[in-house]
């Protein structure tokens, strides 16, 4: 063969490979995924990924919202998504022919930046799941790519009922058929205004069905002010997105246009309520301002009251005074107090139609203070009894003295979304630990006796004393003190529990252990162990369910802390570290207890954190893979405390893994603990069950896996 000959076969091989063809497919092709899955995977709060996620594909549909304001890049992009992006539907076929489509590349074709609501286009792009939310990457567009115009396709009109059960926020998983689809709502009410974030709230209809209206849409994110609670809605479009976990709710509406949202008669605006001191002490009156206005200018203010109570007394409603007619601020006092008073009070407005708002919106998570003849302790700042999270001091300027229980070498953070993070404790009991933020805090040491002084303010959750403008002034006391002995708490206590409730709010912040702790689940966010998958239904935080004896399951957050032990959420640590799996033991855990990304946790700092650690063993999942399910007899047996129980997996199953259940019953047939509940792949496994908290009897072991259902007996003497 002649270099000529070479060199032709070669170009030719280039222009092939360049030119590749990708697979030209329907929209709904990309997002769509069977009910019967889709109900497997709601049962464990999750969704699955689309066959297609992964794939390059070619798809054509129309442009729904231009990625820019005006189609213009210089006025900035107009949805939220970590790249210019739009929305992209099937012309015809509503039902699984939506998705939100970006262009993650670093140079943005000219021929995307102009791109339009109505213009029909050609895709082509990865199909990508975040989080529970299927999206297009567009890999390439050039201008022969859009190749029509047409008016943009009406919105989809749908009612609450059919994204969620009736009466109530729980999804109907069949709803995922509207994710990414422009759709409509009609007469509805708002509620809980900043619920998920800024510019976000809720609307509800006459079943008292909920959905959170979601901020994608940077029109809602960045100032948009939120209708106050009661306020009616005519019409609201938007697209669906899914957020699974916390008080997202499943499905959210991303409304993107300012006309995406009509309102019918507004109730009162209230905003900006303000005491005239922060801590308040014996004897001091204090007064209470708010700003108040008729958003749609339909009904002036015909009344505004402040409603307080001393010590859980009926409420007291005094008249508040127009005291600023050009900013609409109203005015009015509550009077002194006794010593540790505990005063709570909430904002109510009418207008002349007689439509009447609160702040807060739900009066029972009023704003409050108490009355103080001595100086603050972190109790007093962290102290939050009425389910809102939110200290009594929130936006005030405070100081206080402690020991730091954990600084940036304990608890380092997850390189990403989670920052290093600094502790400040004083006593041992609830309500006692607080975070300090600041770069003056960021070289103080454990053991260290600080007196801190910032702004108290919510962040994500957490409350914490200095924000991001004004860091936290630190005056030293001392250095290798003793810390406050860490406070005994049970699972139970956190669970699962929303933010800001009672008793798991009580102790964020605080150095807490549990104690006889089992690993319920070591991947709390997926439904395989193993490394994060990066998008759909199996996902790896870090984060693992545990429970002491009263079986009920919280979260351990292990990707933060500075010390060697992890669930394998990356691959890198395969061969590292301390893995802990399902079914692990553990005789204690210590850590600080931290809320984030809608649960509580508790954050364990260095190794000493973990004691009495037993280890669950998996033989060789890769060799000599069993034939048929097994469950072995426990051994030793009879025992005390502790007995081995194996089983076997076989590969059977056409995805070759099981959903596995193994559990403990007493004689009289009531469950005692979990140790497994995970899908598992097909292998020999060995669980160590500890039964150092039960009394001698007999006890029985159950296995589930599968349509292999077998129980055997056990004795414990001690």
């Amino acid at each position: 063969m002649n270099l000529r000959t070479l060199l032709s076969l070669l170009l030719l091989l280039s222009m092939q490979i360049f030119a590749q063809n990708y697979p030209e497919v329907p929209l709904s092709d990309v997002n769509y995924v069977p009910a019967d899955s889709l109900l497997k995977y709601g049962a464990l709060n999750t969704e699955p990924k689309p066959a297609t996620v992964g794939d390059t594909v070619v798809v054509t549909g129309v442009v729904m919202n231009s990625p820019y304001f005006n189609a213009n890049p210089d006025d900035g992009e107009m949805l939220s998504a970590g790249a210019p992006a739009f929305y992209l539907q099937d012309l015809n076929e509503p039902e699984w022919g939506g998705v939100l489509t970006r262009f993650p590349g670093s140079t943005v074709p000219e021929a995307f930046t102009i791109l339009d609501s109505g213009l029909v286009i050609k895709a082509t792009g990865v199909v990508v799941e975040y989080f529970t939310t299927t999206e297009l990457d567009i890999i390439k567009f050039e201008p022969s790519d859009v190749i029509n115009q047409v008016k943009r396709p009406e919105p989809v009109l749908l009612t609450l009922d059919s994204l969620f059960e009736k009466g109530t926020a729980n999804p109907n998983y069949l709803a995922e058929k509207w994710e990414g689809v422009y759709v409509e709502f009609r007469d509805l009410q708002t509620s809980d205004p900043g619920i998920v974030g800024s510019g976000t709230f809720k609307v509800f209809d006459e079943n008292n069905t909920s959905m959170v209206i979601y901020n994608k849409g940077l029109y809602i994110r960045n100032g948009f002010q939120p209708p106050s609670a009661g306020t009616s809605v005519t019409s609201i479009r938007g697209y669906i997105e899914t957020r699974t976990g916390g008080q997202y709710g499943w499905f959210m509406l991303n409304p993107v246009y300012p006309n995406d949202i009509v309102y019918g008669e507004s109730a009162p605006n209230i905003s900006n309520v303000l005491r005239d001191k922060g801590v308040v002490g014996f004897n001091e009156g204090v007064t209470v301002s708010a700003r108040v206005v008729d958003e749609d200018a339909t009904a002036p203010i015909k009344s505004v009251k402040l409603n307080y109570s001393a010590n859980d007394a009926e409420f007291v409603e005094v008249d508040m005074t127009l005291t600023d007619a050009v900013d609409s601020i109203w005015s009015a006092s509550i009077p002194a107090y006794n010593d540790s008073t505990l005063v709570k009070y909430y904002i109510s407005a009418v207008d002349s139609n007689n439509f009447s708002s609160t702040s807060p919106s739900n009066i029972s998570n009023s704003y409050f203070y108490i009355v103080l003849d001595r100086m603050l302790t972190i109790k007093d700042i962290q102290f939050s009894p009425f389910g809102s999270g939110y200290s009594g001091f929130n936006n005030y300027e405070v100081s206080v003295s402690g020991i730091v229980t954990a600084d940036t070498t304990d608890i380092q953070g997850d390189g990403s979304n989670i920052g290093p993070q600094v502790y400040l404790q004083d006593i041992t009991a609830p309500w006692s630990g607080i975070q300090i933020f600041g770069v003056e805090a960021d070289n103080v040491r454990r053991g260290d006796k600080l007196t801190v002084s910032g702004i108290v303010n919510e962040s994500f959750g957490v409350t914490r004393i200095g924000t991001l403008d004004q860091g936290v002034a630190i005056s030293p006391n001392g250095t290798g003190l003793q810390l406050p002995l860490p406070y005994k708490i049970s699972t139970k206590d956190i669970g699962a529990t929303a933010n800001g409730l009672l008793p798991a709010e009580s102790y964020e912040g605080v150095l807490v252990t549990i104690e006889n702790v089992s690993v319920i689940d070591a991947n709390a966010d997926g439904i395989v162990d193993g490394p994060d998958e990066g998008s759909g239904g199996s996902r790896n935080f870090g984060e693992i369910l545990v429970a002491d004896t009263s079986n009920v399951p919280m979260r351990l957050e292990v990707q933060d802390g500075t010390h060697d032990y992890h669930n394998f959420w990356d691959t890198s640590l395969e061969s590292t570290g301390i893995r802990i799996r399902t079914g692990d033991t553990f005789e204690s855990i210590t850590g600080i207890l931290f809320y984030s990304f809608s649960n509580y946790k508790l954050v364990p700092r260095k190794n000493d954190d973990f004691f009495g650690h037993t280890q669950v063993t998996s033989v060789d999942e890769n060799n000599g893979l069993p034939e048929v399910y097994s469950l072995s007899q426990n051994y030793p047996n009879p025992f005390n405390p502790s007995t081995k129980i194996e089983y076997t997996i076989p590969k059977l199953t056409k995805n070759n893994s099981s959903q596995v259940e193994l559990k403990i019953y007493d004689l009289l047939g009531r469950e005692i603990k979990t140790l497994v509940n995970k899908i598992q792949s097909p292998g020999s496994y060995e669980i160590n069950f500890n039964a150092n908290n039960l009394a001698t009897g007999i006890y029985f072991y159950t296995l589930k896996a599968g349509d292999f259902y077998q129980t055997k007996k056990m004795m414990l003497i001690k």
